[in-house]
């Protein structure tokens, strides 16, 4: 009990092996315990599903429930219906929490009684050099205002109450649905704050092509529930192929190197140099810092948006991303 309130972890899982033994190991060690650990499986075919039995034997507070081809948001929402607590936690497979990471996000709410949900703070734990890169300059800085009010799905907690509410997660969505569940929160008023030492570790993509789709999922969510501008999106695009252009036409005419120059300035002074100086790279040599920033930064910048004008398509031409969107945020 946490304030006379049960509280539930929930997740998502699929084909997770042998990582999710630590997951498991890791939430039922916490330091303030959850009354509860409900998860459903996708439809795992490698070993998830005879470790989530193993543990269900072990523990009567892990609970598991098999809904083959159930997306993320869908998965969510069936283990929150099959769950008791009033407090909800929220974590994915790939993740590893700190020994307190539940005890310091449930504290805000033992602290205003206004609050209606809590976002935790994710750190990359790498295997390589890419991945130290990739992780660290693809989580998103949760202090930065443009994610006020935000909270995701990796490590989040929130009142039964608002989910309720808010009529769960969009399930209609692949990606976005963190967000847009978020918007729903706060156009209920509710009140969400970001709790820094609730630490949970996160395995970042371990290749460009996989990092690249990551993103370009992000933007394709986006995209279909209007997060974000669209007049934004075509003037990267439009860089990214005058960059490209003016490379290949300098082979033919010199002088579109001139272009070419003045392309690379507005990337290096706009997107690279800001994220070249991340305090989170500090600890990185300089040679590898001037080598990953710019291809994991351009390649972010162009997948993301690519994504966004391809939801953004998708929400003009198919009228039911249009429909679901509206009855989901209407009062």
């Amino acid at each position: 009990m946490f304030n006379n309130q049960k509280v539930s972890i929930i997740l998502t899982v699929l084909n997770e092996g042998a990582a999710l033994r630590e997951l498991l190991d890791a939430l039922l060690a916490q330091s303030h315990p959850a009354d509860e650990i409900v998860l459903v499986d996708g439809g795992s075919r490698d070993g998830t599903q005879g470790i989530l039995e193993d543990y269900a034997r072990k523990s009567s507070r892990v609970r598991f429930f098999v809904e083959p081809g159930v997306n993320i948001s869908l998965g969510r929402n069936i283990a929150i219906t099959r769950s008791t607590g009033d407090i909800i936690a929220v974590t994915d497979g790939g993740c590893q929490p700190d020994k307190d990471w539940l005890k310091e996000l449930l504290q805000p709410f033992a602290a205003d009684p206004a609050i209606g949900a809590v976002s935790g703070r994710f750190v990359p734990v790498y295997l390589n050099t890419f991945e130290y890169f990739c992780g660290n300059l693809s989580i998103p800085d949760q202090t930065d205002l443009s994610h006020a009010g935000k909270f995701y799905g990796r490590s989040s907690a929130f009142l039964r109450e608002l989910w309720q509410r808010a009529g769960g997660y969009p399930e209609w969505l692949y990606t976005g649905e963190d967000t847009l569940f978020a918007i729903k929160a706060g156009r209920l008023g509710y009140k969400v704050v970001y709790a820094p030492r609730s630490l949970i570790e996160w395995r970042p993509r371990p290749t460009l092509r996989k990092m690249a789709k990551m993103f370009y999922l992000y933007g394709k969510g986006n995209g279909r529930i209007q997060n974000g501008d669209l007049k934004t999106a075509l003037y990267w695009l439009r860089n990214h192929a005058l960059l490209l252009l003016s490379l290949l036409a300098g082979f033919i005419t010199p002088w579109f190197w001139l272009v070419s120059a003045y392309m690379l300035y507005l990337f290096i002074g706009t997107l690279i140099l800001p994220d070249l100086n991340k305090p989170e790279l500090r600890n990185s040599s300089p040679l590898a810092r001037l080598f990953y920033t710019p291809i994991i930064v351009m390649t972010r910048n162009l997948s993301i948006h690519l994504g966004y004008v391809r939801g953004h398509r998708e929400y003009l031409t198919n009228p039911e991303f249009k429909e679901r969107l509206d009855a989901y945020l209407k009062p």
